[in-house]
């Protein structure tokens, strides 16, 4: 068939037969031809002319029926071609009803074919290899919304203050709504059940970039809920941060721990609710890098100060800073930090009520009963009780045959107790020339003040433990105990301890046992007796259930350990993009603050880190 000159090659409808031409005439032509006109569709909305040129695009039905059920939705939307490089997994997007709004984030993502054609032939293959001409349009680019909830305002009414609220999605989106992006910073917060004030972790994100909004400053804070309106403060519920080494754990530590320090933020205290106080941070530090905390960070410019006041940001050193340093034989501590330093010992008279500080792993249930009894015994005889004294006493013929003889104890249980306490280690703690912990308790938790205790400088791992475990059987034992020491009773207590999995693991020991249970007992009782524990660990999967199951907020950075990620249970759209967050990307999942979201830390911290 010939075809004339002046024909354009790329007007399709230049070989349509009459039939087809007529359904693509203009409407001046279909008027002229009699043939009749299709009503236009005009979406009765209320949403300015903007919206059009902002809308990623329509939700369709050309593709799966739409339809939404109690036990999830199908909804479908086509992304226009200049929209499509906007669009990520995870975006989260606002579908106008005219009085409400759906608010959805995108969980799928897919290409289909525009035309009929076979594109996975060897022939179409070699020829985008050497010059791919593809079009966009020549593809549909589809988008699978997952939604959230309805957003809409309450109490509108002439006699109340009109409210955004959400609820459930039960109404499903008319075909050919547009699709927009959510630039609201209200309706986001609302959309995920973020507070609008708290304790600042970061930004809201998306695929590691910070969502923006037309507000001013268009960023989204994430708050962490930090009041009495809904419960108790959420630190007393505990929180979990964790990532692998290199992450960035001590840096967002830093940033979220200043946030507990303002002069303003105070909590009731369990004797006597009328009143409120400051609460005292401890931070067990193994790398002495808290201390800090007492210093400005120079980097911090006046354009960062701007940005913090603005989204209320607490920054700047902690004044009331001391570092307290455990005297520990032929080890000297050289801080980094300018903070006060205050030695203090640990007197033997805690093991009266505290048996395992002198219990070494791997020893045998006999012999627990039996040094049991020994303890037990050597606290009753009258006079000073120390650690010398202790060893000198079972060393003694005369008590071993004491024990032997009458059956208490076994003959082989007991020489190994004695080979088991005698610890050049023990000796090395306990009882030095310092004041005793006991004594200055009401130095160590006083209100306001960041409380760190360092131990790099020592390197037996096994003082460090027995430091950090003292101090936090301290810390359980005044807060649980109805005798407990005043200092520490009335006052509000966040517990941070890096490497938590070093003592909170899961029980294989006797006296492994004896301290997860007693801190499972802390993590229940911590939101009346005011105490928050802040654990920061690179194997979550290694702390006992007990204890981590109480844990409400889990703040969670890049972890490519299987066994990590599993052990913290998020959703499965989350937990598959652990292992790709960048420095300083989190996923916080805290079920009573917020739905699961993706965070973007600062990327400075408030305080001095070096």
């Amino acid at each position: 068939m010939m075809i004339e000159d002046n024909i354009d090659e790329n007007d399709l409808l230049a070989y349509a037969s009459d039939d087809v031409k007529k359904t693509n005439m203009p409407s001046e032509t279909y008027k002229q031809s009699g043939v009749p006109e299709f009503e236009e569709y005009v979406p009765d909305m209320n949403d300015e002319m903007d919206d059009a040129e902002d809308a990623f695009g329509i939700i369709t039905t050309g593709i799966e029926p739409l339809e939404i059920t109690e036990s999830g939705a199908r909804i479908t939307g086509y992304i226009a071609t200049t929209r499509r490089q906007d669009v990520r997994l995870g975006t989260y997007v606002m579908v106008p009803y005219g009085d409400e709004d759906l608010f959805a984030r995108i969980w799928k993502l897919q290409y289909l074919q525009e035309f009929e054609v076979d594109d996975a032939t060897e022939i179409h293959s070699r020829r985008m290899l050497k010059s791919n001409t593809t079009a966009e349009v020549d593809y549909k680019f589809l988008a699978l919304l997952d939604p959230i909830c309805i957003l809409y305002e309450h109490g509108s009414g002439s006699d109340s203050k009109s409210e955004l609220v959400r609820r459930m999605a039960d109404r499903i989106p008319r075909p050919n709504t547009q699709i927009l992006p959510v630039t609201d910073k209200s309706k986001i917060q609302t959309g995920l059940n973020i507070p609008k004030e708290g304790i600042f972790l970061g930004h809201l994100s998306v695929g590691g970039e910070v969502v923006r909004t037309h507000a001013v400053p268009p960023t989204v804070p994430y708050y962490l809920r930090n009041d009495y309106s809904m419960g108790d403060p959420l630190v007393f519920r505990h929180m979990l941060v964790c990532g692998s080494t290199g992450t960035g754990k001590t840096f967002l530590t830093k940033n979220i721990l200043r946030q507990f320090m303002n002069e303003n933020n105070r909590y009731r205290l369990r004797s006597d609710k009328s009143k409120n106080r400051n609460p005292c941070l401890v931070i067990m530090d193994p790398q002495d890098e808290y201390s800090q905390m007492f210093e400005d960070n120079p980097e911090i410019a006046a354009g960062d100060e701007y940005n913090f006041k603005s989204e209320n940001v607490d920054f700047g050193r902690c004044a009331n800073t001391k570092t307290f340093v455990a005297k520990v034989a032929g080890h000297s501590y050289n801080g980094k930090s300018r903070a006060e330093q205050v030695e203090f010992t640990i007197p033997f008279e805690l093991v009266r009520n505290n048996l395992w500080l002198i219990t070494p792993v791997g020893m045998t249930e006999l012999q627990y009963t039996g040094l049991e009894l020994l303890v037990e015994d050597y606290f009753k005889r009258g006079g000073s009780h120390t650690y010398g004294g202790f060893v000198d006493h079972i060393d003694d013929e005369g008590t071993r045959m004491t024990y032997v003889d009458s059956n208490k104890i076994h003959e082989a249980s007991y020489d190994g107790i004695v080979r088991r306490v005698r610890n050049p280690a023990l000796r090395k703690v306990f009882d030095q020339p310092a004041t005793p912990i006991t004594e200055i308790l009401g130095k160590v938790f006083s209100p306001g003040q960041v409380s760190v205790f360092p131990t790099e400088y020592i390197s037996s791992s096994r003082i460090r433990d027995l430091i950090v475990l003292t101090l936090m059987t301290l810390v359980v034992d005044n807060k649980l105990s109805t005798s407990g020491d005043v200092a520490v009773k009335d006052t509000p207590i966040i517990l941070a301890l890096d490497e938590a999995h070093r003592y909170l693991s899961k029980a294989s020991g006797e006296h492994s046992k004896k301290i997860v249970s007693k801190f499972a007992d802390a993590a229940r009782q911590g939101r009346k007796e005011g105490l928050g524990l802040f654990l920061i660990t690179q194997d979550p999967q290694d702390i006992d259930d007990t204890v981590f199951k109480q844990v409400n907020t889990r703040v969670i950075l890049n972890l490519t350990n299987d066994a990590a990620i599993n052990a913290l249970k998020v959703q499965k759209e989350y937990e598959k993009r652990i292992p790709y967050l960048k420095k300083g990307q989190m996923i916080v999942h805290s079920p009573d603050n917020s739905d699961m979201v993706e965070v973007m830390g600062l990327s400075k911290c408030v305080v001095n880190h070096e």
